[in-house]
């Protein structure tokens, strides 16, 4: 109709919902300014943008420090032109900040030697050491931490550049554990069992070398120490922790007594077994039996926790309420091949719940596949089937033992060993084997790369989330709004 009225971009109708709109706008932007700061006030948190480290501390660091009761001398001897000195600094400055029992005293060793020798010598230290290093002391025991530990360097670019670059940074695990070690006032030592083709704590092999383990355990502050039980040798009497890494050979009848007394005065056991002595038993199996654990002779499979492009690892997610699972809990086990580790069945008619705690399960989706003769496998059973147990087992007139059983060893191999929640597993485990249950929580730990380690299931929703979801879910937006601009 030709007398119809035509609005014009800047008309006084449009003028006045244009200035309404930013008007409006400009109300809803102060109110939600003044909610966030209200809620930032209620509810503070702390944000670090420091480049050098990250100062969130972890929760084991925060369970360590506000737990000490004795004061703990930390002297930092640094250069203060070093690229290490300020991620030190800031970090125990945090470390100072959440504990009043951390006395923290800072040297710099180019315009302050003679202090520095002065303290060394109130701590019977040599003075004659050049290097940046932090002195940790408590109860007359004392920690040395060098700057030579404090990062990896990587040198792929050296012959081009040559720089060495650093890739990333570990104070807070070494700190961490100095703390620990001093304040305990004794050292725990940990033996690993040889003479059966076991996992070696020396090994840095990939797949069967346990070299990143056994540097977990000496950053805690323990004594390693190589145990053979062949012949008229036994087992230290000081030995709190005895691990058995992946016998594949068969253990003797002497040997096996061994493991017996040992667990008899209260020795703690950390058993781990897997695939490769499924055709030649090692004999633990039939012992471990007599303290209620049943040993699967079996290869579990799990098609729905399956890592996807990589046959038999497993994503194993289903953690049982246990000290050592408990915070770990959300997280995924990585292990290869698994066998089964359950436990005898209490007497039918009693109410006593079973003195062995499950602490990992696979899906339901599992399969137990043990060895036939035609070599083909038969199916055991089915459905969820237990991987991983603890047992505090109780002595009559000595302290109790307590023992934790793996049906694989692998995934504490050099490999697998920082996968998942498997490093994190290793802490808890030997924590709560030695007793340590204020150390309980997740360790601090270096990050220097991120991985997301799928399943086969996932990775398939993935694929039609990407296909199919993403792609109809744009057309579909698209559509409906070319109909709605149709209509007006």
């Amino acid at each position: 109709m030709e007398n119809q009225k035509k609005f014009t971009s800047f008309s006084p109708v449009v003028r006045r919902v244009i200035s309404k709109r930013v008007f409006l706008s400009a109300i809803i932007a102060t109110l939600c300014v003044l909610l966030a700061n209200t809620l930032a006030i209620r509810n503070p948190q702390k944000i670090v943008f420091a480049k050098s480290a990250n100062h969130n501390l972890s929760p084991l660091t925060k369970k360590v420090l506000g737990s000490l009761t004795n004061d703990v001398r930390v002297v930092v001897l640094f250069d203060k032109q070093s690229d290490l000195f300020d991620p030190v600094r800031n970090l125990l400055i945090e470390y100072e900040r959440i504990s009043a029992n951390l006395k923290l005293e800072f040297i710099d060793l180019a315009r302050d030697p003679a202090r520095a020798e002065e303290v060394q010598q109130e701590l019977r230290l040599p003075a004659n050491a050049p290097n940046n290093r932090i002195l940790f002391s408590a109860q007359e025991r004392v920690k040395i931490v060098n700057d030579s530990e404090l990062s990896i360097l990587d040198f792929s670019e050296f012959m081009d550049k040559r720089v060495a670059r650093r890739t990333h940074f570990v104070g807070e695990k070494l700190f961490t554990s100095a703390i620990v070690a001093v304040n305990e006032g004794t050292q725990t030592k940990v033996g690993f069992v040889t003479g059966h083709s076991e996992h070696k704590a020396s090994d840095q092999g990939g797949q069967w070398g346990y070299s990143k383990f056994a540097l977990m355990l000496q950053q805690k502050g323990f004594l390693l120490q190589e145990v053979s039980l062949s012949g008229t040798n036994s087992i230290p009497a000081d030995c709190r922790l005895l691990i058995i890494p992946g016998p594949r050979t068969p253990y003797g009848s002497s040997e096996l007594n061994k493991l017996s007394e040992y667990l008899e005065i209260g020795g703690n056991l950390f058993t781990l077994f897997n695939f490769y002595s499924l055709q030649r038993p090692c004999g633990l199996e039939a012992f471990l039996e007599g303290y209620g654990f049943e040993i699967g002779i079996n290869q579990v499979s799990d098609s729905k926790n399956e890592q996807s492009g990589k046959s038999g690892i497993l994503l194993v997610d289903d953690l049982g309420s246990h000290p050592i699972t408990k915070p770990i809990l959300g997280s995924r086990l990585q292990v290869v091949l698994p066998r089964s580790i359950g436990y005898s069945k209490p007497n039918e008619g009693t109410d006593d719940p079973p003195p062995i705690t499950i602490l990992a399960n696979s899906s339901e989706s599992s399969q137990a596949i043990i060895q036939t003769q035609d070599k083909k496998g038969a199916i055991e059973k089915e459905g969820k089937i237990p991987l991983m147990a603890a047992k505090i087992h109780a002595n009559e007139s000595q302290p109790p033992a307590r023992i934790i059983v793996t049906g694989d060893s692998l995934f504490l191999g050099n490999s697998a060993f920082e996968a998942g929640a498997n490093r994190d597993f290793a802490s808890l485990a030997v924590n709560w084997l030695l007793e340590r249950t204020h150390l309980l929580d997740i360790e601090p730990r270096a990050v220097t790369e991120y991985r997301i380690n799928l399943s086969s299931a996932e990775m398939n929703s993935i694929t039609w989330v990407l296909l199919l979801l993403l792609p109809g879910g744009t057309l579909g937006i698209g559509l409906l709004w070319w109909q709605r601009q149709m209509k007006r």
